[in-house]
């Protein structure tokens, strides 16, 4: 379909628009159709900004996180900054949970720029390459399956235990959120050791080479 020349309405106002509608009605009632009526725009007028709703639904799901502010300190190191990109993803989603399925089905490391530039800063910062994908991934499945704990304890909260599986769940000793935090530091820590295995191999392999070098000084 194509593009109408001029766009009708703004991106983010289309975006806001859907999150709204996932809010209030649910994922499954966001389509191009219904957003267009929501803005009273033909549907044709956000192809202007979109190519499809997938599109959207990316967008829709950066606006989100967008909207969670965690305080950062000045030039912080990858410590603080990488746990603080999934306390946001969790709060975001716990904040929209109609975005856990989006989340669920987007990759974690899609090439986008900001991915792009989150690779770059854990190698300038010496997280071994190998490691910066899976870690990365692991936080952000930390992330979504926290946040659903913490929706479905909501949910419980509000109805009635009809099982002894959901009393159990009910009485349980640790929150979503404390075992979210425990499991992100663990995986810092994973990271950390990482780094030190690194380092390690890396003074063990320039042994010989000194050595070598040492003995043929010796014999000149």
């Amino acid at each position: 379909m194509a593009r109408p020349k001029v766009p009708l309405i703004s991106r983010r106002k289309v975006l806001e628009t859907a999150l709204a509608i996932v809010d209030e009605e649910g994922l499954d009632a966001l389509s191009i159709r219904r957003l267009g009526e929501a803005l009273n725009v033909n549907g044709a007028s956000l192809y202007h900004h979109f190519r499809n709703k997938d599109e959207i639904l990316d967008g829709v799901t950066q606006l989100a996180l967008e909207s969670v502010e965690f305080p950062v300190p000045d030039h912080p190191s990858w410590r603080v900054w990488l746990p603080l990109t999934a306390y946001r993803t969790r709060a975001a989603l716990v904040a929209h949970p109609g975005l856990i399925p989006v989340m669920l089905r987007r990759a974690s490391l899609g090439g986008t720029p900001e991915a792009e530039a989150l690779v770059a800063r854990l190698q300038r910062e010496g997280v071994p390459l190998g490691i910066i994908a899976p870690v990365t991934e692991s936080l952000e499945l930390l992330a979504v399956t926290s946040a659903l704990q913490e929706v479905g304890a909501k949910a419980l909260e509000d109805g009635p235990a009809v099982s002894r599986l959901e009393e159990a769940r009910g009485a349980r000793g640790v929150s979503p959120g404390e075992l979210f935090e425990v499991m992100v530091s663990s995986t810092i820590s994973l990271v950390e050791s990482a780094i030190a295995l690194k380092e390690s191999r890396e003074a063990l392999e320039r042994v010989p080479a000194a050595r070598a070098k040492g003995g043929r000084g010796k014999r000149s």
